[in-house]
């Protein structure tokens, strides 16, 4: 999901309900759920740019510290195997290991120049056909092949 909005460091989604004809959202990347609706785009945006006001305002009234969105720390769990092989390369090059891991992650961010990276996806359907794809997301490209 993609933000719609960013305010003062925050981002909130947009979102439609078409039964009750109203755009809502969130604040998004928070633990404290901070939600806002509208009856159109512009008034959503304000109604988010309020919320956060609102919630950074109640915050300080209380004492407490508002959430942040992104700390730059968070936790990966990889499995054994891989925290032992990224170790082994930390150690070979004489680097720590979070290095390590903020380089890779640094490379797949940046791979193909933030471009959506290709998902396989392979479905068994009836009759013994498969439907594969190897396109991007948005940019379905099918081929079908029989299964013998």
């Amino acid at each position: 999901m993609t933000s719609a909005f960013e305010y003062k460091g925050y981002l909130g989604s947009a979102e439609i309900n078409l039964t009750d004809d109203i755009l809502h959202g969130k604040l998004m990347f928070i633990k404290d759920i901070i939600t806002y609706a509208a009856h159109s785009p512009q008034a959503l945006k304000t109604a988010f740019e309020e919320a956060v006001d609102d919630y950074l305002q109640t915050c300080a009234a209380l004492g407490d510290e508002p959430n942040v969105p992104f700390k730059g720390t968070f936790n990966v769990r990889v499995g054994p195997e891989r925290h032992r092989r990224a170790a082994l390369v930390a150690a070979n090059l004489q680097v720590s290991l979070n290095d390590v891991v903020v380089r890779a992650l640094d490379a797949w961010l940046n791979k193909g120049g933030n471009q959506p990276q290709p998902v396989p996806v392979n479905l068994q359907l009836p009759e013994s056909r498969t439907l594969v794809s190897s396109a991007s997301p948005g940019q379905p490209s099918w081929e079908t092949t029989r299964v013998h």
